[in-house]
Formats: C-alpha cells, structure tokens, sequence
C-alpha cells in the first residue's frame, strides 16, 4: 500500500468515525426527548418506569448499532440497529395526550415493525440472503402498505388499547381522517382480516427462526439463539395480543404482553451484543483447537477433516488453486473440484496471500456471516501446509547435500587416483627411463663418444616430453593461465586446443573469485570433453560469458544432440551440476535429436 492509499485510508477513517459521533449525538438527543414526551404525559402513571423503558427503545438498539457499525461497517446489520431506533423512537409519542403527536406515534409501530422483523431475517450481516426471508419482508411490507397504512384516512380511532401507552380506552382521535364518516367494511372487514394476515405472518416468521436456529452450525448458533430466541418471544406476543385484544380488551394480560412487546427491541439489541460475544468467544476457542491440531503436522489429505472437526461442518471441503491457462480448484490429490453453485446451501471462500488466490474453503451456507473465522481457519490450516513444505525442502536438501559431498569426494578420491595413474604411467616411467638411458650413454661415451653424443641429444628430446607430460598434468589440475590471466583467457586458450576449435565471446568479462572461476572453466572443459567424445557431426561450438549481477556462460555445438529422457545422466553431468551447485548457481542442460546440445549455469555474484 502506498502513502496515497493509507492516507485516503486515514482520512475515509476519520470521516466515519465523525459520522458515527454525530448519529451517536443524535441518538441522546432523541432518547432525552422521548423522556420528555412521556414525563409531560398529564395520564400516564408509572412516569419513571415507563421514562426508562421508552429510554431504552430508543438507546440501547442506537448504541449497539453504532458498536457494530464500528466494528464491522462491512456488514448493515448495525445500520439498521441504528435505523429502528430511532423509528421506534417516534412510537414513544403515543404517551402524548394530543391528536396530532398521537397519531404519529401510532402510524409508526405500523412502519417500524417491517424495520424490525428486516433486523431479525437479515441477521447478522445485514441482507436478505434466503429467498424466503425475501418472500416474508414482501410480504410484511404489503400488509403494511395495503392493510394498514390506508386505514389511517379512514378510521376515526386506532384499535385500543395500545400495545403501550397511557390510554387504555377513550384515547385522542385519528388526526389523520380524511373521511367524514368512518367506513363500515373497516371494522366489519378490513381490521379482521389485517389481523388475520398479521398473525400468520409472524406464525411463519416463527417457523423460519427455529428452522435456522436447528440448522446453523454449532458457532452460528452461538451468535444466532440469543437474537432469534427474543425475536420469536416477540413473534409469539404478538400472535397472542391481537386475538387476545379482540376477545378481552379489559384483560390484564394485554399490559403485560404490550411491555414485552416494546422492550423485545432493546432485547434484540442486547442479545445481538451477547451473541456476538458468545460466537466470538467460540471462534476463538475454535481456531486455538485448530492450531493445536495442526501441531500434529496432519498431512494435506487429513487436513481437511481437521477443519470439518473445528468448524463443526461436516461436508467442508479444502479446495487448492492451480494457475495456468487451466486455471482451476483441485482436491489435495489434484483432483478436480466445481465451486458450488448459487442457491445450492455450499459457499466456497478463498484464502489469499496478497492478491494472490492460494486455497478455498468450501462449506456450509450456515457459515455465510462468519467470513473473517472461515479465512482465519483456513490461514492457519495453509500455514501448516506451508511449514510441512518447507520442512520437506530443507529434508531434501540436506539429502542432496549430503549426496553431493559424497559425489565430491568420490569424485576427489578418482581424480587423485588419476593423477597418481599418469605419473606412474606417464612421466615416472619416461623418467626411469631416461635415468637407464642415461648409465647407457655414460657406457657409451667411453667407448664411443661420437655414439654418447647422440645419446645424448635423444636424451634431451625424452626430457621435453617428459617436461611436457607434467605440464599437462598441471594443467589438469588447475590451469595457470586461469589463475595469472582469469576465466576469460583460460576460456580462449581451451577453446584454441579444443577439437572442433570453438569460439569463445567473453569481452568485458573480468575477474572472480578463484571457487567460481574454477567451476566455470571445469563445467566447460566437460562439455568440450562431451562434445569431443559424444557430438559427432559438430561443425561449430561457441562459448559465451556474460557478467551482470550474475556470471553466466554457455556452451552451444550444432552436433548430434540426444533425447534427455532417454540417457540416464553419468558422472560427467552430474559433476558439473556439483561443481556449479557447490558456489550457489544452477545448471541446466537442453537437448534434442539432431538439435545440438547447450550447457548453460548461472552463478549468483551478491554472495561472492
């Protein structure tokens, strides 16, 4: 990220946060008018008790909206927290004893209730995810638009008593008649069947809540009972207050049902803040289970089941991305895997490093809400795959290590071997030679000095070639020209002796240390050696050198080439691997039938 986007990052904070101040002002200006309104009530009796439960409509859901707002404005749930109450704070004006303050407050219990069962089917994130939540706020929205809002023109007074308030009979008239007389189907038909329509709805609203609280995942349980269970007690209040109010308008019953009716909105706000801690509390305790678990190393095919464990889902699938022109999930035995389709009850969420797509969860759709604990679990499971993958390459690196310095050693006991051979062979027998030839021409001189002189000369042409043996030997060794002169130099001069002759191109190449010359000069020599030996055909070889920020060199012939899969790699390519591997580069060989053959490596000079 950089300073302009932390910056904007800085600045976009800052404004939310002054927004949140603000609402949050707004909200204790709201929730001191409310108990104003309710302590000028000239009836009400209780005005401490009921002060403090208006208070609470309307505080309690703003404060916790804004807590959630704050600390997820990803999802809307806090918003509408927010939202409903200060809707309901307008409920709080039915403690007015005027007409027109009155009415308000009745019009908006009407408005506010499809507000608060949207709080209670879109919870915890805020949307309507499931079609039949879609299908019951529809449904609650027209009954509000159609079957109530309408009989406020048309009705002279609202249905009494309240479901709170100081008037239980003769309460203000409706300052909203827009009628001279009320119409007679309103009482004969329209509040009857509103009812009706009102009680099965929320009957439904109940039957939905406890089929999600039986079918969430043991973590969104947690978080999903305490709100639901308010918002079905609330549900259940209300199936029972409207037939209740309709038989027994007298009933005592109905003031208690009417105060759990109102405080089921801070209560869904409460437990709101109660199931969050409750879920979270779980999450934490979940995801520190996992890594204990993952202590235990599990490989990639248990690891899965590992995470059906924490996360309580039994049909979680680990999902892995494979990029390419086949880009794709895959299953830890590469598999295939499909995403899940929409509607089908799976999600899949993906697990990132960076921008970078690395692995997928695939779950149940009950998880949907808990994206940050679902990533979490799934970072942690990658990172024990990452620490088992590292682990692997350093075991295999050792390995390999290990083999390289026994290749090495062998390799240095067969060169000593080699050496001791061609003096034994070479110059120690040219020299015991020369050392018999020697008495013979001492013999010689004595008796024939013409003969002794000749001997002689023959003896100095020995020497030379024997001079000349141990030269070369030296030169097998380590060159000297490599030494006085460099790399580039030693290269020339090979590549003059070499059979074909091949060009070298090291211009502006200059000195490094001896390890790294060495092994360049080496690595080449094999591959002239294996051109010589194994390229028939070779009309040209070329070898180039090139330093910047890294030596690299290679040797390209046109001869014959090979099919690498088919030559099972002998010493001579595994030496120059060694060699070039022992000063930290790589080495790479490229071949085909009648394509020639190229030698390249490349050698890292930071270190050196």
């Amino acid at each position: 990220m950089d300073g302009s986007e932390r910056g904007a990052g800085v600045v976009e904070a800052r404004r939310r946060r002054t927004i949140l101040a603000l609402i949050g002002l707004g909200g204790v200006v709201t929730t001191a008018l409310t108990i104003a309104v309710v302590l000028a009530s000239p009836e009400q009796t209780n005005l401490g008790l009921v002060a403090i439960g208006r208070a609470l409509v309307v505080a309690v859901p703003v404060g916790v909206g804004l807590w959630a707002w704050a600390t997820r404005p990803d999802r809307r749930f806090g918003p509408l927290l927010v939202l409903s109450g200060f809707a309901w704070s307008l409920t709080g004006l039915t403690e007015a004893d005027a007409s027109l303050p009155y009415s308000i407050g009745r019009v908006s219990e009407w408005i506010a209730e499809p507000l608060l069962l949207l709080l209670v089917l879109s919870f915890p994130s805020g949307f309507l995810r499931r079609r039949v939540d879609r299908i019951l706020m529809a449904a609650a929205a027209l009954t509000v638009g159609l079957l109530y809002l309408p009989s406020a023109l048309l009705v002279e007074h609202y249905p009494e008593p309240a479901p709170i308030g100081w008037c239980d009979v003769g309460c203000p008239e409706n300052a909203f008649m827009a009628v001279s007389a009320q119409p007679a189907f309103v009482d004969s038909l329209l509040i009857p069947v509103r009812e009706v329509v009102s009680v099965g709805l929320f009957a439904a609203v109940i039957v939905v809540l406890a089929l999600r609280v039986r079918a969430a995942t043991r973590l969104m349980r947690r978080a999903l009972v305490p709100v639901l269970s308010v918002a079905l007690a609330r549900a259940a209040v209300f199936v029972l207050y409207l037939p209740i109010r309709r038989v027994s308008p007298d009933s005592v019953a109905l003031d208690v049902l009417g105060w759990i009716y109102v405080l089921c909105l801070p209560g869904i706000a409460v437990a709101f803040l109660v199931g969050i801690v409750r879920a979270r509390l779980l999450a934490g305790s979940a995801l520190q289970g996992l890594a204990l678990r993952l202590g235990e190393h599990p490989q990639p095919d248990e690891l899965a089941k590992v995470l059906r464990d924490t996360m309580d889902d039994p049909t979680l699938e680990l999902a892995y991305w494979v990029s390419g022109p086949d880009a794709r999930w895959v299953d830890a035995g590469g598999r295939p895997i499909r995403p899940p389709n929409e509607g089908s009850g799976r999600l899949l969420t993906e697990v990132r490093e960076g921008d970078r797509r690395v692995a997928a969860l695939i779950h149940d759709a009950a998880l949907e809400d808990e994206t940050r604990f679902v990533r979490a679990a799934g970072a942690l499971a990658l990172s024990s795959l990452e620490n088992q993958r590292l682990a692997a390459k350093v075991d295999a690196s050792l390995i390999e290590l290990r083999e390289s310095r026994a290749r090495i050693q062998a390799a240095a006991d067969t060169e000593r071997q080699r050496i001791e051979r061609d003096l034994h062979d070479g110059a120690q027998q040219r020299l015991v030679a020369l050392r018999i030839r020697l008495g013979l021409a001492a013999d010689a001189m004595r008796e024939d000095p013409a003969r002794g002189r000749q001997i002689v000369r023959e003896l100095g042409d020995e020497a030379e070639a024997a001079l000349e043996e141990v030269r070369s030997l030296a030169q097998g060794v380590y060159p000297s020209l490599l030494a006085d002169e460099g790399l580039a130099e030693a290269l020339k001069a090979l590549g003059r002796r070499s059979t074909p002759a091949a060009r070298v191109a090291a211009d502006g190449v200059g000195r490094f240390p001896p390890e790294i010359e060495s092994a360049v000069y080496f690595c080449c020599l094999e591959a002239l050696q294996n051109v010589a030996k194994h390229a028939a055909g070779t009309r040209s070889v070329a070898i180039a050198l090139h330093a910047d920020g890294a030596l690299t060199f290679e040797v390209r012939d046109d001869g014959s080439g090979f099919d690498r899969a088919a030559i099972r790699p002998g010493f001579g390519f595994t030496s120059m691997h060694d060699r070039i591997a022992a000063v930290g580069g790589r080495l790479t060989i490229h071949s085909a039938p009648g394509g020639g053959t190229t030698v390249a490596g490349s050698i890292p000079l930071e270190a050196a």
